[in-house]
C-alpha cells in the first residue's frame, strides 16, 4: 500500500480504551459472585452519556477520533472501598470516526482490521491507590487492555464521582501502537507518532 494512504491513516484508530464497550462488540458481563459474598451494587454503562475520544498527532496533522458505541459493567460491595470492585469495559472498534469516511476505512480495514478484532476490551483486575475527594474518589485501575488482538497490562488514572444513582468516570491514557502491533501509518515518508491519547467520560447507572 502507497506510503500516502497508509499515512491518511488510521492515526486515529490506534486505540483505545478506554475503556471500554456494543453493535459489533461483545457482551461485557462479569462471572457470578461467590454466595458468601456481600451484597454487590450494579452499574452499567450508559451509551448517551459516554464517550471515547483519542487524538494522534502526525506532521502539520493531527487526527481526533471519537464513539459512544462503549459497553461496560461495573460491581462494587461499597462505594466508599473500591479495593474489591470488579469491571469490565467492551468498545466497538468499528464505530470510531475521525469525521473523514476515506481515512476511517482505512483505519478499520489495514490498521485497527476490525473484521477481525471487533472489540476492544478492558478488564479490570485491580484497583490501587484509592482515595475520596470532594463528590467523589480518584483511583488506578490497573487491568487488561486487549487492542488489535494484543493484551498488555494497563494502568488507568480515573476520577470518579456520584451523579444521583450514577456514577461518572473520566481520565486519558497514552497508548502506543507498536504495543498492540499496529503498523505506525507514514504520511509523506513521514512517520506518525506511535502514541496515541485515549480520553474517556463514561457514565454508569446503577442497577436494581
Amino acid at each position: 500500500m502507497p506510503g500516502s494512504r497508509s499515512g491518511w491513516i488510521w492515526c486515529s484508530g490506534a486505540i483505545l480504551l478506554i475503556l471500554v464497550f456494543v453493535g459489533a462488540a461483545r457482551a461485557c458481563d462479569l462471572p457470578p459472585p461467590p454466595r458468601v459474598s456481600a451484597p454487590r451494587q450494579i452499574f452499567r454503562l450508559d451509551q448517551t452519556k459516554s464517550l471515547v475520544r483519542f487524538d494522534a498527532k502526525a506532521f502539520l496533522h493531527d487526527v481526533s477520533g471519537k464513539t459512544s458505541k462503549i459497553q461496560g459493567t461495573i460491581r462494587l460491595a461499597d462505594q466508599e472501598h473500591l479495593s474489591d470492585a470488579e469491571g469490565c469495559i467492551r468498545i466497538d472498534a468499528a464505530s470510531l470516526e475521525t469525521g473523514a469516511r476515506a481515512r476511517d476505512a482505512i483505519m478499520r480495514g489495514d490498521h485497527l482490521e476490525t473484521h477481525k478484532y471487533p472489540t476492544i476490551a478492558f478488564d479490570l483486575t485491580q484497583v490501587e491507590q484509592a482515595r475520596p475527594v470532594a463528590g467523589g474518589w480518584e483511583f488506578v485501575a490497573r487491568g487488561l487492555l486487549t487492542l488489535h488482538g494484543v493484551s498488555r497490562e494497563m494502568p488507568l488514572a480515573i476520577r470518579g464521582r456520584r451523579d444521583g444513582e450514577a456514577v461518572r468516570l473520566s481520565g486519558e491514557v497514552a497508548v502506543k501502537m507498536s504495543d498492540h502491533q499496529i503498523p505506525t501509518p507514514t504520511l509523506l515518508f513521514l512517520a506518525v507518532e506511535d502514541q496515541v491519547v485515549v480520553h474517556f467520560d463514561v457514565t454508569a447507572l446503577r442497577t436494581p
